[in-house]
């Protein structure tokens, strides 16, 4: 999972249109970093590039990843649900001694292969903390106002 920042900022400042709810923010500034160059790229489970979108693929994983991300930290499984029609796949991390296997099932047509991918502890946490950190930039680089919005700003 990663996100490749936009080239510009957006031109229009959006503060006053913002809402405080955590959800509806990451909504907002998914559609925002839709209108631009933006890549968000998955890829695993026997697929090189997952059909992915900025918009609503990104919006679903993010809203999801503060959860997630402490979950793995303090040892516990955590899920990511790719719930976007056309995508519709789960990802559910569980760990034990270190490793942390993280599984992979489809609700379409599409089979993952493997199943399931195991990976050092640090790994899993360093790839949701990385794709917060791709968050973060890519807000700072095309909406600095937003990206100063909680928890973006420590991200």
């Amino acid at each position: 999972m990663s996100l490749t920042p936009p080239s510009m900022e957006l031109s229009d400042s959006l503060e006053s249109e913002l809402s405080d709810d955590y959800e509806s923010l990451v909504m907002d500034a998914c559609q925002l970093l839709s209108e631009t160059d933006a890549q968000f790229i998955m890829s695993g489970f026997g697929q090189d590039e997952w059909p992915v979108n900025v918009s609503y693929d990104l919006s679903s994983v993010i809203e999801q990843l503060p959860s997630a991300m402490e979950s793995l930290r303090q040892g516990r499984p955590a899920e990511i649900d790719l719930y976007g029609q056309g995508i519709e796949r789960r990802l559910t991390f569980t760990t034990s001694n270190d490793i942390t296997e993280i599984r992979c099932v489809s609700g379409t047509g599409w089979r993952p292969d493997p199943e399931v991918e195991c990976v050092p502890h640090a790994e899993a946490l360093a790839l949701l903390a990385g794709l917060a950190g791709d968050f973060g930039a890519a807000l700072r680089r095309a909406a600095p106002e937003l990206a100063r919005r909680t928890p973006f700003a420590t991200w």
